[in-house]
Parts: structure tokens; C-alpha cells; sequence
């Protein structure tokens, strides 16, 4: 007898932070993320002070507002993630990410 089936959500790309340095002004990451086809893609993301304790108030570490903002510029924005940049930069790709990421974190 068959099954029913279950419909599955779509496949989201799956963020992975390898590494954390301290920066003059905040952390360095390297980041890859794991896109559903397959391919996986590597990006250097920095994170000022001021925008961690923006956006989660201290309450989280660093490096999980990093992927946060990550998964949220993935999931929000159609446009491509660079290879290398500032995180306070998907303030301008997003402007509702400051409020929708301090109700996430």
C-alpha cells in the first residue's frame, strides 16, 4: 500500500562558519555555504562590535549573528553573496534585517 506522501520545504543553502579571528574592530570569519545542488561557495564576512551588539544586544556570539545574517541575506535577497564583505552591508541589500534579526537572535 502506498504512503502518503509528505510535500518537502525547499532545499535552503546550509551556512557553516570555519573560522573566527579578532579584527581591529570586531571578528573576521570564513564562511562556506553548502547550496542545495551541490556547490559550495567560500566568502570572508567581518562584524563590527557595534553591529553585534546592535543586532543581538551581546546576548549571542559573534560568530552566530554572523550566520544568522548570512542565512537571512540567502533566504531574503536575490542577489549574489560576495565573496568578501562587511555584514552591516546587508543593511543596505535588506533594510528590514535589523529589526527581523533582533527578534531572531
Amino acid at each position: 500500500m502506498d504512503q502518503p506522501r509528505t510535500p518537502r520545504a525547499p532545499a535552503r543553502p546550509a551556512v557553516r562558519v570555519l573560522a573566527e579571528a579578532e579584527a581591529a574592530q570586531g571578528w573576521s570569519y570564513e564562511v562556506v555555504v553548502h547550496w542545495p545542488d551541490g556547490v559550495e561557495s567560500s566568502h570572508s564576512v567581518s562584524l563590527g562590535w557595534r553591529d553585534h551588539d546592535y543586532w543581538s544586544g551581546g546576548a549571542s556570539a559573534p560568530s552566530r549573528v554572523i550566520q544568522c545574517v548570512i542565512e537571512y541575506v540567502l533566504l531574503h535577497w536575490e542577489g549574489g553573496l560576495p565573496v568578501r564583505f562587511d555584514a552591516a552591508r546587508a543593511r543596505r541589500w535588506l533594510p528590514r534585517i535589523d529589526e527581523e534579526l533582533r527578534e531572531t537572535l
